[in-house]
């Protein structure tokens, strides 16, 4: 009985604290604890800190890509410019007195920049006036920032502006193209400056040379502010086509150079000052050489045709010349993607740096980069570590409370009842149980009397929660598909280049995009629970509210033109409103969309005007057609009664008259194309919204645009040409406008077109005749060389060579199409040699040996070439 008693009160006992629950736990949780901390900060110093140092680099550079976007806005700026006082310099080449009013205030209108400091028109030798050899319009700022008038370059003695390295590479471009030179310092303005030079030209002859000089200093301070980038806390410099120093971030920061200016030196000088950047001198000759290479492989100019340019070149630029004047006239996009290399320490930073080189397209100037890595590595350290110390603080806080929490709810509760039932003292436990009313008394009484019962209980309570858990789960489920669906329609929103917007039936703003923003120029908690009234002149919103009520009174959607103010001013935008209803068909707010009209509408008043002038032409063409039928059916009559000479006059009468059919045949043709794509384009555009993303048709738009106000371009100069006046004319870029106005035959058999002239030809002869030649020989061999039933294994083009002998041109056209079987290239042969007047060649044979002494000569193979040579004397009347 003792030993009993003593047994009992030995289990009665509290267990050693090693033993207890609570010591337990509490050791399952501290380690549970510092498992979930060392792997969260081994994860964010391993893995995350890599990625955010990644995403910092990212960053780095497209921030250079950002500082290309802004010199790409200020070159476009200045290109447009020199473009503008290109064309007044072509206008007025004879009127003195308005180039000296237009000029200087189109230099002035980047006047709170300061950018451009000089500029002006630089003809060829009596080019503009018959007694002038040299006579430039140059205008530079003075002391007081004003243009003034600077005539030093026409009184020298000794040297000639038609000789300057910014003036004679102009003359190989085409027009509307832009040579910027080397960086240099101006001879009589003595600032530092880069030059865009744009060709002038009257009749395609080449009359001077118009320029826009850039400060360098200026632009040095634009982009001054590159310096603090947050990004990086790094720096660039900018260097020109011909490695020359556009901008010097390191004037402020080296004191060792004593304010010795940098800008405009070649890249070698900023070397000698700083030897740690010597990595970069060979990663740019690398892009360099690279770019070369994809330029010189469809090179257009040969080293021959540049022989007059380089020869007053200096060495070391001959050949980046060469390849840059290539790269402005094939109409291509050479990309080079950015360059990266790291230093062991660099300028300013004594620490690693990493180097980005771009390649600016169009003006091929380079854009270097430079990142101290120390910066990028603190900022990723400082994030992981912010986080390391938040998740330790928490999990420590969110173990103390675990700790207090089940303490107080779990583990004193099951002891007490633990120690009652080891005392045997079961009339306290059901008191305490009958006293608590919780989990615990229901535990307790279990352990009395009804432990089947609790067990049903705890089933029961087991299939509510998974029930409620369920049920929180689809919730969860739902309101995260809701939150993307919700994010899907801002992005679509913010995404689109229309401006879109929603009303409630009052009128006040509820809803609006990005793109509404930026248009109006307007914050968005300045618009939102607006009126129209309040955000617009009151004629627009008088037009608003008219069309918000024809909406509501209609009930239906509908599209209107009306005038929006915007950053840019005033502009015509394509409005579709329509009405809003909830599930009760009730009206509860209005929706529109709108996309800007604008330059749609200029092109298209644009091309009714090219239209109407092309009509006027056509009617006069007719008129003269009428008169020079009238005179054939003259000529006919009377020379029925001559003889066999008298026939042949006859005969070359009658081709001469249906060759003066072809420019009306032309000009109807191209008229009727440009109609029909400029009705295609205007439903592009229309519907733009519903068809396809607005970026792409956008482009497609000007793209299409681009083609058609290029074609009328070409062919308005040959008309200009074709009034039977004789005329000086370069051969192979009058054959390049007849190929132009012929791009939708080209492109509807897609044959390409390429033309070879080893020399320049310029020879006199009227436009029309050269004209006749070209264009029936190019027509005849899409006819015949080029059938759509024939199957070929080869891309289908043409092949122009142009050459010139003595007195004589020489042009072979040379075709990969079907060719002729040698029993019709016999017959045809002999037709040429018996001057035979019937078809497009015998005609055009027999013409050319009546009125130029000359003849056509045809080679052909079946299945793989046929070649026409047409050799004339351009010198005969």
């Amino acid at each position: 009985m003792r030993a009993t008693e003593n047994k009992n009160k030995a289990d009665s006992r509290a267990p050693l604290w090693r033993d207890s629950l609570t010591f337990k736990f509490t050791i399952v949780q501290f380690v549970v604890a510092a498992l979930i901390i060392a792997s969260s900060i081994w994860l964010i110093f391993s893995t995350e800190q890599k990625h955010h140092m990644d995403t910092q680099l990212s960053l780095s550079q497209n921030h250079g890509l950002s500082v290309i976007a802004q010199l790409q806005q200020i070159t476009s700026k200045i290109e447009a410019l020199a473009i503008s006082i290109g064309i007044v310099g072509e206008t007025y080449r004879d009127q003195e007195s308005l180039i000296e009013q237009i000029v200087p205030p189109l230099l002035a209108i980047e006047e709170n920049e300061q950018l451009i400091i000089s500029g002006g028109l630089w003809p060829e030798p009596w080019a503009f006036s018959e007694n002038k050899q040299r006579n430039s319009y140059f205008w530079a700022r003075d002391k007081n920032l004003d243009f003034q008038f600077e005539g030093g370059y026409n009184t020298e003695v000794n040297t000639s502006y038609h000789n300057e390295f910014w003036y004679k590479p102009a003359k190989y471009l085409q027009n509307g193209h832009t040579h910027w030179s080397k960086s240099y310092i101006d001879p009589h303005t003595k600032a530092v400056m880069i030059t865009a030079s744009v060709p002038m030209r009257l009749d395609h002859n080449f009359i001077g040379v118009a320029t826009v000089d850039v400060s360098l200093n200026a632009l040095n301070e634009r982009l001054r502010f590159s310096d603090k980038n947050p990004l990086s806390k790094g720096y660039l410099f900018v260097l020109d086509s011909f490695n020359n120093l556009l901008t010097d971030p390191f004037s402020e920061a080296d004191e060792t150079r004593h304010g010795e200016p940098l800008l405009g030196k070649p890249l070698e000088t900023l070397i000698e000052h700083y030897p740690a950047l010597s990595a970069i001198d060979s990663s740019i000759k690398s892009i360099d050489s690279q770019f070369a290479k994809q330029v010189l492989a469809t090179s257009v100019y040969q080293d021959t045709q540049l022989d007059d340019l380089l020869s007053n070149t200096a060495l070391p630029d001959k050949h980046r010349l060469s390849v840059l004047l290539n790269a402005s006239v094939q109409h291509l996009e050479f990309k080079l993607d950015p360059l990266t290399i790291s230093l062991e320490s660099g300028p300013i930073f004594n620490e690693p740096v990493l180097i980005s080189i771009f390649q600016m397209p169009q003006t091929y100037w380079k854009i270097v980069l430079v990142t101290p890595l120390s910066s990028l590595s603190q900022q990723a350290n400082a994030i992981a570590i912010k986080i390391g110390a938040f998740l330790l603080l928490a999990q420590l806080i969110a173990l103390f409370v675990l700790f207090i929490f089940q303490h107080k709810l779990f583990i004193r509760p099951i002891f007490q009842i633990v120690s009652a039932l080891q005392s045997g003292n079961l009339g306290r436990l059901e008191l305490d149980a009958n006293r608590r009313n919780d989990e615990v008394g229901q535990l307790a009484k279990a352990f009395i009397a009804r432990s089947n019962q609790l067990e049903i209980a705890y089933a029961s309570l087991d299939a509510g929660n998974l029930a409620l858990e369920q049920q929180l789960a689809m919730q969860t489920h739902a309101q995260q598909e809701l939150e993307a669906k919700k994010e899907l329609i801002n992005s679509l929103l913010n995404a689109s280049q229309n401006l879109i917007c929603i009303k409630d039936i009052k009128g006040h703003y509820t809803l609006i995009n990005d793109k509404f923003c930026e248009v109006l120029g307007i914050e968005r908690q300045q618009i939102l629970e607006r009126l129209d009234s309040d955000i617009y002149p009151n004629h627009i919103a008088a037009i608003i509210a008219a069309h918000d009520q024809l909406i509501i009174e209609s009930d239906q959607a509908q599209s209107f033109e009306q005038p929006i103010p915007t950053v840019q001013g005033e502009r015509t935008y394509l409005i579709t409103k329509y009405p809003i209803k909830d599930s009760d068909d009730n009206l509860i707010a209005l929706g529109a969309m709108a996309v800007d009209i604008s330059s749609l509408k200029e092109k298209y008043e644009e091309q009714r005007q090219t239209s109407a002038r092309l009509s006027a032409t056509i009617d006069a063409l007719r008129e003269s057609l009428t008169l020079a039928e009238a005179k054939s059916t003259a000529l006919r009559e009377q020379l029925s009664l001559g003889a066999d000479a008298s026939l042949k006059k006859v005969q070359l009468a009658r081709i001469k008259s249906e060759q003066l059919h072809i420019l009306p045949q032309v000009v109807e043709q191209l008229f009727k194309h440009q109609l029909v794509n400029l009705e295609q384009l205007f439903l592009s555009f229309h519907q733009q919204s519903s068809t396809q993303a607005p970026s792409a048709n956008r482009l497609l738009v000007i793209d299409r645009l681009t083609e058609q106000i290029d074609i009328t371009r070409h062919t308005l100069a040959l008309l200009s040409r074709s009034n039977g006046t004789v005329k000086s004319i370069n051969l192979a870029m009058f054959i390049q406008d007849v190929t132009r106005v012929l791009h939708p035959q080209l492109h509807a058999k897609d044959v390409s077109i390429e033309i070879n002239c080893v020399s320049p030809v310029t020879i006199n002869m009227a436009a029309w005749d050269l004209f006749t030649i070209s264009y029936q020989i190019l027509s005849n061999t899409l006819t015949d060389g080029f059938d759509q039933t024939y199957e070929r294994d080869t891309a289908a083009s043409i092949t122009i060579d142009i050459n010139a002998k003595k007195d004589d041109v020489i042009m072979r056209f040379y075709d990969n199409g079907s060719g002729l079987s040698r029993d019709v290239l016999e017959r045809t042969q002999q037709q040429l040699k018996l001057r035979r007047h019937d078809g497009t060649l015998n005609k055009l044979n027999l013409w050319l040996s009546e009125c130029y002494e000359g003849e056509i000569t045809i080679n052909s193979v079946l299945g793989r070439y046929t070649e026409i040579t047409a050799s004339f004397n351009p010198n005969l009347p």
